[in-house]
């Protein structure tokens, strides 16, 4: 080994002789400046030495790690550039602020910016709309999005040769130091990941890289041409891919394997964050068999950990992760993906190495080479590990363009970013509580994130010093309102596997009327209708502020807020007009969660002369609920009547009243207060679908 870092110690004065002569006499691409020839040298011949001297392994001191920064742990595998074109870029990034990303990977390839040895760099993309890197990272960096870069592979005059890495490590430190100086000097990148993969064949092997020595090499010069053209570069090790079943070669190595001849080659020094690909062929929490042993993720977080307490603590990125949707042998379903993924994404940011988490992919990739043709196969894995569906053109109103796992990233990140890890309540262990997972954070937010992967009934005790609770689905769909009794709510988790977000007194929201009543405020559009349309009387006090919920159907984002009698919505696309507030379906909504589909319900094909018939849903209005239903706006603002007037009876006085649902809405007859403005009311199906008292 010593004597290979010798040789390259020697073939590096020769590179750093060919680069003093090019400074002479022609325009160079590393900035060396004649008057400073005797101290390039000594710049150049120092990191050689450094390398030699770090052979030995590092053995680090310290016992305990560090807690990392969690502030902005929400990543994605976004590779604009390269599976984007120029005309759908503003919209797949448009899709990336919706899922409330903070991070993304921009892969960077070699072969795509430069074509000859020696030749000149192409950032501008190809004539397909392609590879432009220029509009990519700009766009990114000004939608404020940050940017991991990834540089890699061998360049494209060795492709489908078998190059020995002498032939072209040289113009890969011109690649390194050409982009960094390109991207990290605008400030647009600081954090460059170096290499992809190369503990596989494909990769690594097959990428010209033979040995991890070579690795090592390609690190090591990276490093000093990055830090050559921007001093505040960050080096994040190449991704390295977890390997379940594979036996180990000299091919392939699972990457702790790979990360131990690492330390022991001594280049542990050479790069500032740890990054690793962990894909698993189970859940988050399942143990399946790694060659010697079984393995969770946490076990497997804590084997990395020992690792860094042998050769020196370095923050952990995991630059990919992911489960797809569908493929032969490892696909999940639909919802499987989006609920692993959230299960993943919270045990990662609950230990402590775990900085950031970038999943894989955010749209599903295909084989075809015709950008605007599409393909589909239900059992290539490859397919399916995207957030979005692969459509063309690319419309972010496309109803089928969401998966489920888009909604649970947007929800997650929406709940969580800001915050950090205050307790972990529960790890699956607990005698109490098995396997059930609890975790609160705080910050921005205060928010439980609760799940159960064994069963669909376990009731979780949580003390409680608030005012209320809003309970959430993975999807961002909003369950309850809880209030505390005797400071104590009870949850019961009910799907199993399902991870459940609990936020604690919900931040009133400025610019607004607030209502000391419910501790909430009605503010902006929402305000507006509320007051012209019958306000406290109609309406009812807000039961929460606005919130997003997924718009059924598509999964697009929809503000909302409850309040007693109703829940209003906001349409963004119909800003500007009367309809861009309108009410919810709460009517249709109740007799669901009783569990009554209005469209079976007997239909009704005439009426009486006094009444009004509607065939579009089978039911009539009669008085005095038909001059109530035109004095409230009709079709407009109550909707279809979608069951006939039926007798009811109030729990709490014993008395007797009729009712009937519409769309939006419930009328109640009250005969006792005949003659009043209250004769005819809302009924309270803001508070019936909404709200709990104690519990679920």
């Amino acid at each position: 080994m010593l004597r290979r870092a010798l040789c390259d110690a020697m073939f590096w004065l020769y590179r750093a002789t060919l680069h003093l002569y090019a400074c002479c006499n022609t325009s160079l691409r590393w900035p060396l400046d004649r008057c400073n020839v005797r101290r390039l040298l000594v710049a150049l011949f120092i990191p050689i030495l450094l390398t030699v001297a770090l052979v030995p392994p590092h053995e680090a001191q310290a016992e305990d790690l560090p807690w990392r920064d969690k502030s902005t742990p929400f990543g994605m595998v976004a590779n604009v550039a390269n599976r984007v074109r120029r005309d759908e870029m503003s919209s797949y990034i448009q899709l990336l602020q919706e899922a409330n990303v903070q991070w993304v990977r921009e892969e960077i390839f070699w072969h795509e910016v430069q074509f000859s040895p020696g030749g000149e760099f192409r950032w501008g993309g190809n004539d397909a709309g392609l590879y432009d890197y220029d509009m990519s990272i700009g766009a990114l960096h000004n939608a404020n999005i940050s940017i991991l870069g990834l540089l890699d592979y061998n360049p494209a005059w060795t492709k489908g040769t078998a190059p020995n890495i002498n032939e072209w490590i040289g113009a890969w430190g011109d690649y390194v130091y050409q982009t960094v100086a390109r991207y990290g000097r605008t400030g647009q990148i600081r954090y460059w990941e170096i290499w992809n993969e190369p503990n596989l064949k494909h990769f690594g092997y097959e990428s010209g890289l033979y040995t991890i020595a070579d690795y090592v090499r390609v690190l090591n010069v990276a490093r000093d041409a990055a830090k050559a053209a921007d001093p505040n570069a960050v080096i994040v090790l190449s991704g390295l891919a977890s390997v379940w079943s594979e036996p180990p070669s000299p091919y392939t190595y699972d990457y702790f394997d790979y990360l131990d001849q690492l330390g022991k080659l001594g280049a542990w020094q050479l790069f500032d964050v740890l990054a690793i690909h962990p894909y698993r062929p189970d859940a988050p929490e399942g143990s399946p068999w790694r060659r010697d042993t079984g393995q969770t993720f946490p076990d497997e977080m804590e084997h990395l950990d020992a690792m860094m307490r042998k050769y020196g603590a370095k923050p952990v990125w995991l630059t990919e992760v992911g489960f797809p949707s569908s493929g032969w042998n490892v696909g999940v379903g639909l919802d499987q993906q989006a609920q692993f993924m959230v299960r993943l994404y919270v045990l990662a940011i609950a230990h402590p190495s775990v900085e950031k988490i970038f999943w894989y992919d955010f749209r599903n990739d295909m084989s075809s080479s015709v950008y605007d043709q599409p393909n589909y196969n239900s059992n290539e894995p490859e397919f399916h590990y995207g957030l979005i569906r692969r459509t063309f053109p690319l419309n972010v109103a496309d109803p089928n363009l969401r998966k489920p796992a888009f909604l649970a990233y947007r929800t997650m990140a929406e709940l969580l970013r800001g915050s950090y890890l205050k307790s972990t309540f529960a790890n699956g262990r607990q005698p109490d509580l098995p396997a059930t997972y609890w975790f609160r954070f705080e910050g921005e937010r205060r928010v439980d994130v609760l799940w159960n992967t064994d069963r669909a009934d376990q009731v979780v005790n949580i003390p409680c010093n608030c005012r209320e609770a809003m309970v959430r689905r993975w999807n961002g769909e909003i369950r309850y309102v809880i209030y505390p009794v005797n400071g104590v709510l009870s949850l019961k988790l009910d799907e199993q596997g399902s991870p459940t977000y609990l936020e604690f007194d919900p931040a009133v929201q400025s610019g607004g009327r607030y209502f000391a009543e419910t501790g909430h405020s009605v503010r902006g559009g929402f305000l507006s209708f509320w007051q012209s349309n019958g306000g406290l009387q109609r309406f009812g006090y807000p039961l929460t502020e606005e919130v997003t919920e997924p718009a059924a159907g598509s999964g697009r984002p929809k503000t909302v807020q409850y309040f007693e009698r109703a829940r209003l919505e906001y349409f963004p696309d119909l800003a500007g007009t009367s309809y861009a507030v309108q009410l919810g379906h709460l009517g249709t909504a109740v007799l669901k969660q009783f569990g009554i589909d209005w469209t079976t319900l007997p239909k009704v094909e005439s009426a009486p002369p006094e009444c009004q018939l509607f065939p579009e849903s089978g039911h009539s209005i009669c008085p005095p609920f038909l001059s109530r239903w035109q004095q409230l706006g009709g079709l407009e603002f109550v909707g279809l009547p979608i069951t006939e007037p039926f007798p009811a009876t109030d729990p709490s006085t014993g008395q007797s009243y009729t009712v009937q649902y519409f769309e939006r809405a419930r009328f109640e007859f009250h005969p006792d207060k005949a003659g009043t403005d209250y004769e005819v009311q809302f009924g309270l199906l803001g508070r019936e679908i909404l709200t709990r008292w104690g519990g679920t």
